[in-house]
């Protein structure tokens, strides 16, 4: 009888690709293999998988943000099923291998494919395992798991990624890191940098100068076009997702190999991510045109650069963004933007906005820059991290990251400073004169959060930083009604200026708004969805949207279960930009805003 394994994540609409790579090295042990994804930390169902599945082994992938509900859930298991071998992996176990010892059999450090191969074949001890060798990434196991999950398997966009680890040191990611960094006895950190270096041996690039915990490793593109013909085949696909951190590194080998195979071999188009620093190079861009690249992420994180260098190690000058931006598009290419919001602002030696002007600015850049869709994000203040660290160290954050959110769209657990302080600041932590009131760091967490949660409508708005400044600084309470009268102001002051899109925007608005009974009337009635007057109050918004027709239906269908919450008007905002716009291989990049085909542009 074969073996069992078990492997489980918490639930994302994206693949847990780890795990399907991990599921198939337990595929060619001869392992049988079951995948659960836990939503909402409740565990209720995953303990009935084991009890239903009887698996030898259970296997979780686990972030800071989720440690603790999995650490209960763990402990649980433990003791309901004594017998069962019990794996963790991801980043928190490698930030933190002697806090994760204590709720599992076998800690798995940084890449795991050979630490597993070893534990399914009996061949080791219980306790910590480095990484200590760089293997081929095992063919991924995406048939048992679209299996268990048909939403994924159903879904128009599919994931795939072609490596691990990171050229770049950016402070808030998990490969900047070192062994140095981790939290564990001295013992253990010399054991993970003695299994590093060895993994990496003979290995060295400009790309892998230092030992990383998570270390450079690249798939081949012979495996990487057989995974990709695999999904198009097998599945229902149109879009493929890279989720590379630096797509296309490689310019002498990889990328063109991936360029003269993937048109003609795979055929789907698919999206990558990469750094503004690799546009500067048009052969690169060339190359992903060819080979189907149809867009590109590419993370902005702050606007000030000052902020960019001594924060985040970032030192991307704005005019590199400005002219990748325009090579981009020269070539078609469609671009999300990346962005964190409430960074530790005040402590560089260099003075610069902080706070809700900083985040402002981010807006405002993003308005020159003209993205597709401009994603942005809440800092949560990861511990091992280098900006964790820095957090800790200029005293914005003293927490054990028990109240890190796990999701990137919520409330900072930050404290920020009243003004520009330096690297005196240091020195001056704890003393609460420097730091915000409790009332007004409440209020800045409040316009951060209003802010990142309408951040891809304020950068699609002709000097949304203005508009985005004026809403959030208002002492009238946030509301939808608000929004959108303050909108429709902001539009008919630029259009009387002469803004020529202020003014398409606002065309947009009013057949928006005569066609807005039929609109709600025939999506309810398609959704069985119950309409309030919310939506109408939100038509200005709406219509500032490209395709805004199906922005109010997803809005409305989003609405639901929960009401039109700002969360929800957040969420299906930015799938709606995703799916019917950065996804959407069919439409050119940067068009008008203009209604659903059914409702003219002009009545």
């Amino acid at each position: 009888m074969k073996k069992r394994i078990l492997f489980g994540a918490s639930y994302s609409v994206i693949e847990p690709l780890g795990l399907l790579h991990l599921g198939g090295l337990a595929r060619d042990e001869g392992w049988d293999r079951k995948y659960f994804l836990v939503k909402d930390h409740d565990y209720k169902d995953f303990f009935k998988a084991v009890e239903d599945f009887k698996p030898d082994v259970v296997g979780f992938n686990v972030y800071t943000g989720n440690h603790l509900q999995f650490h209960d859930a763990f402990r649980r298991l433990k003791k309901d099923h004594p017998n069962i071998a019990t794996v963790v992996g991801g980043p928190h176990p490698t930030y933190f291998p002697a806090e994760s010892s204590e709720f599992a059999d076998f800690v798995v450090m940084s890449e795991g494919f050979g630490a597993l191969r070893r534990i399914l074949r009996g061949e080791s001890e219980k306790g910590i395992h480095p990484m200590n060798r760089v293997e081929r990434f095992p063919h991924p196991d995406r048939t048992t798991f679209y299996a268990a999950y048909p939403e994924h398997a159903k879904s128009r966009i599919k994931s795939f990624i072609t490596m691990t680890g990171c050229p770049y040191k950016c402070t808030y990611c998990y490969n900047s890191s070192e062994p140095g960094d981790i939290v564990a006895p001295l013992e253990v950190i010399q054991q993970v940098k003695i299994g590093l270096s060895l993994a990496m041996l003979g290995k060295e690039t400009q790309a892998t100068k230092s030992v990383r915990l998570f270390p450079y490793n690249v798939r081949s593109v012979e495996d990487v076009i057989e995974e990709a013909k695999e999904i198009v085949q097998s599945w229902p696909t149109e879009v493929l997702y890279c989720q590379d951190d630096v797509h296309g590194f490689d310019l002498n080998n990889w990328m063109p190999k991936l360029a003269n195979r993937w048109p003609e071999e795979v055929g789907i188009p698919y999206h990558a991510q990469m750094r503004w620093e690799m546009t500067k190079d048009e052969r690169r861009l060339d190359l992903l045109k060819k080979a189907g690249c149809f867009g590109l992420t590419l993370a902005i994180e702050a606007a000030d650069y000052v902020i960019r260098s001594e924060v985040l190690d970032r030192a991307m000058p704005e005019e590199t963004m400005i002219n990748g931006m325009k090579a981009v598009k020269d070539r078609s290419l469609k671009v999300r933007t990346e962005q964190i919001t409430g960074l530790p602002y005040g402590a560089t030696p260099i003075e610069t906005d902080i706070n809700l002007n900083a985040d402002l600015g981010l807006v405002k850049l993003n308005v020159q820059l003209q993205p597709d869709i401009a994603w942005a994000s809440t800092l949560a203040p990861y511990k091992g991290t280098k900006l964790g660290q820095y957090c800790e160290r200029f005293g914005f954050y003293n927490g054990d990251n028990s109240d890190v959110p796990d999701t990137f769209f919520d409330r900072s657990v930050l404290r920020f400073l009243k003004n520009w302080v330096g690297p005196t600041l240091e020195k001056l932590k704890d003393n609460p004169l420097v730091w915000l009131s409790p009332s007004d760091l409440e209020r800045y967490r409040d316009q951060n959060a209003e802010l990142r949660r309408h951040f891809n409508f304020f950068c699609l708005v002709p000097q949304g930083d203005r508009l985005a400044e004026s809403y959030l600084r208002s002492t009238e309470p946030f509301s939808y009604e608000r929004l959108g009268r303050e909108t429709e102001q902001h539009l008919n002051c630029l259009a009387e200026q002469g803004d020529s899109k202020a003014r398409v925007i606002l065309e947009n608005i009013a057949n928006l708004k005569k066609q807005s009974n039929r609109i709600v009337d025939e999506v309810s009635r398609d959704s069985n969805t119950k309409v309030n007057g919310e939506i109408s109050a939100l038509m200005p918004y709406f219509g500032a949207l490209p395709k805004s027709y199906l922005a109010v239906g997803r809005a409305i269908r989003y609405s639901a279960e929960k009401g039109l919450t700002s969360n929800v008007l957040s969420t299906a905002i930015r799938h709606h930009l995703y799916e019917e716009v950065l996804y959407d291989t069919n439409r050119p990049s940067q068009d008008s805003p203009v209604v659903h085909e059914r409702y003219p542009a002009k009545v």
